[in-house]
Order: C-alpha cells, then structure tokens, then sequence
C-alpha cells in the first residue's frame, strides 16, 4: 500500500458522507412533515399537528446526532489523508474555519445577523473541504498511476461544485424568508437545497468508492 494514511482517511471519510446521506434523508422527510404541520395548523387539525410536529423534531434530533458523528469521522479521515496528500490540508483547515463559524454562531446565538452569516460561513466551507478531498483524490489518482479516477474526479469536481453551489442559493434564500420553521415556502426551499445535498453526495459517494480501491 503506497498511501498507507490516505487509504485509511479515505474510508473514513466515505463511511461518514454515507451517514452524512442518511441526515440529510431524515431531514428531507423532517421538514416535510413540518410542513404538513404548517398545512395541519392552518386546517385546525390538531391531532395531525400533533404527530406531524412530534415526527419532525424526532427526525431532525437523529439526523443533527448522525451529522455529528459523521463530522467527527470526516475529520478524522482528513486528519489521516493530510498526512499524504497537501490538498487534504487545506480541506482540514476549511472545516477548522467552519467549525470557528459555529463556535461564533453559539456565543451569539440572540443576534439572527450573525447567525445567518456564520451559517453561509459554514455553508461555504462545507463546499470548500469538498472540492479540497476531490482535489486530493485526484493527485493521489495521479501518483499511483490511474489517469482514468483522475479524470473522473475533475469531472466530478464540477458537478458537485454547481450542485452546492444551487444548495447555497437554496439556503440563503431560506435565510431570506426567515428561517426553516418561518413558513411553508422557506421548508419547501429548505428540502430543494437537502434534495440539492443528496444528489451531491451520491456523486461524491462514487469518486470515494473507486478512491478506496485504487488506495487499497
């Protein structure tokens, strides 16, 4: 094994963008049925309300704990990769300028200015440590030989690119509307940019499938 680190990182990180896949799942249906709430709400049907609310606060804790351990795994996997690869650096470092965002975001979490902005923040670097591990992909691919993955993994890069880049105008216009919970347009808007995220990591899941084996 060439890229002894990067083979091990690599594995973790596909293992978490998979449970990264399942949040994103349990969220479509959580803010689905927090819409079905709002419709509920508005046609006096309390016991529909009831089920459709208790249902989307249960899907949306499971979904924001696998996010967590994913996150933790994904980190981990960077950590390891980095020490092969330079491009997984500078991954590490987007995700360290995430994590900034959100400390920042908690301290101030009364001023909605500052929340919207760290959450564009972390939005941003979220696209940023993508593109960083598709780029380390890609030059791993090259130094073992196989042009073909890293072709691939270009190609890739620009779809996943104009895909998190739709799901960034999808959230801030949620920002816009007021939040997730504001109303149903800013949740429909909120399960396009969660539809825009599992397209994204479908591809991404395919570019690490053939990277664990070409590092194996």
């Amino acid at each position: 094994m060439k890229f002894p680190n990067a083979a091990k990182g690599v594995k973790k990180i596909f293992t978490a963008e998979i449970l990264s896949l399942i949040a994103a799942l349990l969220s479509i249906v959580g803010i689905a049925m927090m819409i079905i709430t709002r419709a509920a709400e508005e046609s006096h049907a309390e016991n529909a309300t009831v089920v459709a609310g208790l249902g989307t606060i249960a899907l949306l804790a499971a979904a924001a704990i696998i996010i967590l351990i994913a996150g933790i795994m994904s980190l981990v996997g960077i950590i390891n990769a980095s020490k092969d690869d330079g491009a997984f650096k500078a991954a590490l470092i987007a995700i360290l300028i995430g994590v900034c965002a959100s400390i920042v975001s908690g301290i101030f979490s009364q001023n909605s200015t500052v929340q919207s902005i760290c959450q564009i923040v972390q939005n941003l670097m979220n696209i940023f440590s993508t593109v960083f591990v598709i780029q380390g992909i890609s030059n791993l691919a090259v130094k073992v030989g196989n042009t073909q993955v890293a072709s691939q993994a270009k190609t890739i890069l620009a779809i996943i690119v104009v895909i998190y880049v739709l799901s960034l105008i999808a959230s801030i216009l949620v920002v816009v509307f007021g939040g997730q919970f504001a109303s149903v347009t800013a949740g429909i808007i909120a399960v396009v940019a969660l539809v825009l995220d599992v397209i994204a990591y479908i591809v991404y899941l395919s570019l690490l499938s053939k990277a664990k084996k070409i590092l194996a």
